[in-house]
């Protein structure tokens, strides 16, 4: 039977072979940690996840008034809007939809488009920080939130007499929005102090994102009814007699006239008339010193066809229309008819109204 001899150059070899294998294994244990830490540096500084973060961070479960206090863009609005309402209108298009991104082309991955059910509604873009990481490569941080807003289309426009004045969502319209003024719609060519020709305004907002309640009050605060033309989107108003005047003061002011029709027909004294007239006014002289010069021969006289109407208030004063039909007989021959059309204008003397300007149609 044959033994096996050891040689000692095979046993060196042996050694040595395990003594290589041994530093190996060393070595690799010894550099397992820092590339570890080297694959970890190189993933963590990808701007993915500074995008992925910043995505998450401010639009997965997004706030439409940090979103819009953060971003460059600011939504543009004009009154009746407010900030308030604008950020209701980007609320809307945000909350409770469904968030994605998508890379900007051509950004190397560091711009993105912001989603809401498909509607673009954001773009954010990321830049490098001034710290490096570990090994040296770039971190990334959010450089710029960008919010896209629908832009304001919609108008509305309103006319008036000069004297009022329109609100659009409660709000007063200034004169900012003034497109035209001293429009005359008046036959007058003068008017007393204490009253104003009737001329109207007119008012469009532009840039609207919806089309607000237009109001308008009078010059005493009332509230004023509308017509609304639809195709022109234009409100409008007039002035408007007052039937609530001509019901207090029909009476008065036809009583007042027929007296001074009388009087001026030589039929009564002054005092007939005077108590209807404001004595510091140069109508009550006028009528006080009237020669009668135009009194028509007669005997008798009768009013017939008596009316009143267009009752306005100008606050300070009120003015009216009055006329009649004032018959003057005589026996033997034909009535002599005159036909009497007065606009009179009063204010409030002493507790009543007196007339202080007459108007002869």
């Amino acid at each position: 039977m044959k033994f096996f001899k050891l040689r000692w150059t095979s046993v060196l070899f042996y050694i040595a072979l395990v003594v290589i294998i041994a530093a190996g294994m060393t070595a690799v244990l010894l550099l397992q940690k820092p590339v570890r830490d080297w694959l970890s540096d190189y993933e963590a500084s990808q701007p993915k996840y500074e995008v992925q973060r910043i995505f998450e961070e401010y639009f997965e479960h997004p706030d439409a008034e940090k979103l819009i206090s953060m971003s460059e863009d600011k939504p543009t609005f004009n009154a009746p809007d407010t900030f308030e309402d604008a950020v209701k209108r980007y609320a809307e298009n945000i909350e409770g939809k469904k968030m994605t991104f998508g890379y900007v082309a051509g950004s190397d991955r560091r711009s993105v488009n912001v989603k809401a059910d498909g509607k673009r509604v954001a773009r954010f873009s990321i830049k490098p920080k001034e710290e490096k990481s570990k090994y040296g490569r770039e971190l990334y941080e959010l450089d710029r939130i960008n919010l896209f807003f629908e832009d304001p289309v919609e108008f509305v426009s309103v006319s008036l007499p000069e004297t009022f004045t329109a609100y659009a969502g409660g709000i007063e319209i200034t004169e900012d929005h003034l497109v035209q003024s001293d429009v005359k719609d008046d036959p007058r060519d003068f008017v007393p102090e204490g009253a104003y020709f009737f001329k109207y305004k007119a008012y469009t907002l532009t840039g609207l994102y919806s089309e607000p309640v237009i109001t308008v009050k009078d010059g005493g605060g009332n509230d004023v009814p509308l017509e609304y033309d639809e195709e022109n989107r234009l409100y409008s108003c007039r002035y408007e007699y007052s039937e609530e005047l001509k019901e207090k003061y029909s009476a008065y002011v036809l009583e007042a006239m027929k007296r001074y029709a009388i009087y001026m027909q030589d039929d009564a004294r002054f005092k007939t008339v005077k108590d209807y007239l404001d004595p510091d006014t140069d109508l009550y002289t006028n009528i006080y010193e009237n020669p009668n010069s135009f009194v028509w021969e007669h005997d008798g006289y009768f009013f017939e066809n008596e009316q009143t109407s267009e009752f306005f208030d100008y606050g300070e004063a009120i003015s009216c229309r009055v006329g009649f039909d004032h018959h003057l007989t005589k026996k033997g021959k034909e009535d002599y008819i005159d036909k009497c059309d007065y606009t009179l204008y009063l204010h409030m003397k002493d507790g009543e109204y007196k007339i202080y300007y007459m108007v002869t149609h």
